[in-house]
């Protein structure tokens, strides 16, 4: 008996002991789009007779104690994003919901769709995204291409050192052949395939930068040979907001900032603006820089439809170094390192700029020869950019229905602007240089021109007219690039069935680009002769602001359509897609000789030059501007992809795709308007396979890639003889090859590790054919047209084809972090011309610069919300180049001799250690 009762009270224990039992739901809530954490975040628990919550810690982390076994439904929300719930059973142990939540900003959702943003677990395509956390944490007042160097296969630089002169390559493949998408619409120059990053000042107001390497998920006809980079900008915020930023740091940068949002108003309207100022003396000397930038979106619901209103732009001027310079100028010690010679005059510093040079102008009495008027000296620039890109897109999205979703935006682009360089009388772009300073010698150029009266010979005595206008022999000019850019996007998705989506649509542009010199200034003379323009007398005297040299215009027609099926369920994502594009070129020269046509043949007739056909005389009156044919080219793209989710946790994707890609302007036509002999589309080939892990704790992704580039095309100049020669290699192959693998692991709620690796092997393959023109588009000898170049196994340079990069986030307090990050590159070839290799047994491989490493370092600190969580108040600094490491940037080999000799290598080099500061204010 006395054994029943123990037996009965033990287990009456058991059941209280098991009632009384609770557990917990625990997880994270991440963006959907990039990973990252949304601290922050509201979790909601309720049923089975509860009603609790939650918040996400500043890595994302929520968890939810208390609750009985049972079945709840859990809401993740956060501001910005769009709600979204899971049903979680809690048994006898703690159960775990992770919640990617997808943003409801504004309309980035929608734009989303519009740029093929590539998502987790679903698109079968090697990404990486930044969020707007990491770019106001890291950026630190660089160009945004240079946040994406953390990201594997990415190297990014800043160029000559100028504001807004990165270039950024994916994969060995420079940024012509990577399509950058903003909000969804191209912005690749449509003449060279160049992207311009001065024209936007867009890191304030970006919500999400996400790389796709490779075969890009993009559904319209780009440039996306190495990858695909959507920049998304801001929307609209849920609630009324204003956000004011200040910066300052090295080389006297500043910067401020207001950012505007009015949540949503009374009839579903909704507005964001954004304004900044920004100025600084440059890293680089001279090259400072100028900039104002606006932003402002304007969104409207209408029944079914979301209009949306974008206008960005940022009229800028900056200083530039257009051209790299040999080792020794810059330091002794770098060039012993290559084995280079040191040069007499050099060992300037890794900032030397030859581009500028000081100037005091002054009038001079032709008879007395003496000076008056003498101004202050003042320091100009050889070569400067200037440049102001608005652009305006309207987006409307429609939901017709449960199964059709419809998106279309039209925009305009008017670029006007260009960059400055010197010119001579004799067409060249190569002015005086001072020997001893090796900066510009504008003094002496000044000094000749303000003396050269023109004279007259009698006999054997020349007699110089004192009064006559003086013709200035150098002087400066604008290199105009303005255009005219139109174009629209129109696409719909459509349910077949519930895991079966069809989409399709058309993209088509109208671009015209305008092409001049002018005369910006004279620089003590009075006028500069025609140059080039055979429709003017030869000796008509120009002034500033007339145009010389070159005027010619570019256009473009470009029709696309694409079309896409795509499986999905919760395992497998597969897509089969295609795209058709069809473009069109003219070139209209306005320097060439007129054109008479008769009988459907052309004749040239020139300033005050008449042709005799047919008995009749015609006249450069007669005729037209020189316009060639249309030269038309059709492109098209196949690619397929699978992704399947092995696991919850585990994931394979895999493409395969080809791409015949048509030849941008500049490589159909020469400078003189010529079309290029046995053009071809460039054929490319690419395979990947990837393998993905994601845990709340951890994301890991592993990938290997094959890319075959056929018939590509390239361009370079060379300046070692001291006039500019242009050359075209064409019809040679490129074999990219490499694995990748990225890694994010939170060690502890304050401690979390980002790395990456690429490993890559980029050589040319085969043979093609060379062509050289000087600057006025003329063959260097007309008897070596296609010559064979010979680079089978070299080497494609311009870029590091190894990269190890390791960063780290942490927070000793709350709101204080702190981020270091340590990027290493190796296996970096200089680039070469291509004419050095015009026989085959003498081969060689270009010249491999020494491994590189950098050390960057980010803290920042959020106080605590004040006045009852209205007014949020930070503070952030960031240390580049912590160690102050100097090494090779940019490689370019522009001599005309041995691609492997270290004393014709020419080089920029980063930036010493600079720092950057900054406050933030929110209401």
């Amino acid at each position: 008996m006395k054994h029943t009762v123990l037996s009965f009270l033990l287990s009456l224990l058991t059941l209280l002991t098991a009632a009384a039992q609770t557990y917990s739901i625990k997880g994270r809530v991440l963006d959907r789009l990039t990973g990252e954490s949304l601290p922050g975040a509201t979790v909601q628990v309720t049923g089975n007779g509860a009603n609790t919550g939650a918040g996400a810690d500043p890595e994302g982390n929520y968890q939810v104690p208390g609750l009985k076994p049972g079945t709840y439904v859990v809401r993740a929300s956060f501001i910005g994003y769009k709600l979204l719930e899971q049903r979680v059973t809690v048994g006898n142990q703690n159960a775990v919901a992770t919640f990617r939540l997808a943003s409801d900003n504004a309309t980035l959702n929608e734009v989303q769709v519009i740029a093929s943003v590539a998502v987790e677990r679903e698109t079968p395509v090697a990404y990486a995204a930044v969020n707007e956390v990491k770019l106001r944490e890291t950026l630190a007042a660089r160009d945004l291409p240079m946040i994406l160097n953390e990201t594997p296969g990415v190297y990014a630089t800043q160029g000559g050192g100028g504001t807004g002169d990165s270039r950024i390559n994916v994969r060995g493949f420079d940024q012509r052949n990577v399509a950058v998408m903003v909000n969804g619409v191209p912005v690749n120059d449509m003449e060279t395939g160049q992207v311009y990053w001065s024209n936007w000042d867009l890191g304030d107001v970006t919500k999400s930068l996400q790389v796709q390497r490779g075969l890009s998920a993009a559904k319209i006809a780009v440039p996306s040979v190495g990858g695909t980079i959507n920049v998304l900008t801001k929307g609209f915020d849920d609630k009324r907001s204003a956000l004011a930023r200040l910066e300052t740091g090295s080389n006297n940068y500043r910067k401020a900032s207001l950012m505007l949002s009015s949540g949503n108003l009374k009839g579903d309207w909704a507005f964001t603006f954004y304004g900044s100022r920004r100025t600084s003396d440059g890293w680089v000397q001279q090259a400072f820089d100028d900039a104002w930038t606006y932003f402002g979106n304007a969104s409207k619901r209408i029944g079914s439809h979301r209009l949306s209103l974008t206008a960005l732009g940022s009229p800028q001027k900056h200083g530039t170094r257009s051209f790299q310079s040999l080792v020794g100028l810059y330091s002794d010690k770098k060039a012993q390192e290559i084995g280079a010679r040191p040069i007499a005059g050099g060992n300037k510093g890794f900032d030397y700029n030859p581009y500028w040079g000081t100037l005091r102008r002054y009038d001079r009495d032709p008879l007395t020869r003496t000076a008056s008027n003498i101004g202050d000296v003042e320091v100009l620039n050889e070569r400067s950019n200037f440049y102001h890109k608005p652009q305006i897109n309207l987006n409307d999205f429609w939901q017709v229905n449960d199964r059709l979703f419809v998106t279309g935006v039209v925009y305009a682009s008017y670029g006007n602007g260009g960059g400055v360089s010197g010119l001579t009388s004799g067409n060249s772009s190569t002015i005086l240089q001072n020997s001893e300073t090796n900066q510009t010698d504008f003094q002496t150029i000044y000094d000749r021109n303000v003396r050269n009266y023109p004279a007259v010979v009698n006999g054997n005595q020349r007699d110089t007219i004192f009064g006559g206008a003086r013709q200035s022999t150098q002087f400066l000019v604008d290199n105009v690039n303005s255009h005219r850019w139109y174009g629209f996007v129109l696409g719909g998705d459509y349910t077949l069935r519930e895991n079966l989506t069809l989409s399709a649509g058309v993209d088509g542009r109208l671009y015209r680009g305008l092409h001049y010199r002018q005369v910006r200034d004279l620089l003590g003379g009075d006028y500069a002769q025609n140059i080039n323009n055979r429709n003017q007398d030869p000796f008509t005297q120009l002034h500033e602001g007339d145009k010389i040299s070159y005027n010619y215009d570019g256009k473009t027609q470009w029709l696309g359509g694409y079309t896409q099926l795509e499986y999905k369920t919760p395992a497998l994502s597969a897509v089969v897609s295609g795209t058709l594009s069809r473009i069109r070129y003219k070139r209209i020269d306005y320097f060439k000789a007129r054109q008479v046509t008769v009988n459907g043949q052309s004749y040239d007739v020139g300033f005050n030059q008449n042709q005799v056909i047919d008995g009749q005389t015609y006249t450069a009156a007669d005729g037209h501007y020189a316009e060639t044919d249309w030269a038309s080219y059709t492109g098209y793209s196949v690619k397929a992809g699978a992704n399947y989710n092995l696991t919850e946790h585990n994931n394979l994707f895999a493409n395969v795709g080809y791409n015949s890609k048509v030849p941008f302007f500049n490589l159909v036509y020469t400078t003189q308007g010529r079309l290029y002999n046995n053009v071809k589309p460039e054929g490319i080939t690419s395979v990947e396979l990837g393998y993905g892990i994601s845990y709340p704790s951890m994301k890991a992704t592993l990938n290997a890639y094959y890319t075959l580039w056929a018939n590509k095309t390239t361009n370079s100049v060379s300046t070692a003889t001291g006039e500019a020669i242009y050359s075209t290699v064409r019809n040679v192959n490129a074999q990219h090859m490499g694995i990748e693998m990225s890694v994010a692991q939170e060690i502890s709620r304050s401690l979390q590790l980002n790395a990456a690796v690429a490993l890559g092997d980029w050589r040319w393959t085969g043979k093609g054919v060379l062509n050289q023109t000087d600057e006025a588009g003329d063959p260097i000898n007309p008897n070596e047209i296609d010559q064979p170049v010979f680079l089978e196994g070299v080497h494609v340079g311009d870029a590091a084809q190894n990269q190890f990069q390791l960063g780290l986030r942490y927070e000793p307090v709350k709101r204080l972090y702190i981020r270091p990050s340590f990027l290493l590159f190796s296996k970096y070839f200089a680039s070469f011309n291509p004419e050095n290799i015009l026989n085959e047994s003498t081969r060689t491989d270009s010249y491999r610069l020494p491994t590189t490493y950098n050390l960057d370092l980010h803290l920042g600190y959020d106080l605590p919300a004040l006045y009852q969580g209205k007014v949020k108040l930070g503070f952030k600094a960031s240390v580049l180049n912590v160690l102050n490491q100097f090494y090779f940037t940019d490689v370019s080999n522009r001599s005309s001799t041995n691609v492997i000799d270290p004393n014709l290598i020419q080089a920029f080099f980063n930036r010493g250690r600079t720092f950057t500061v900054g406050m933030f204010v929110e209401l």
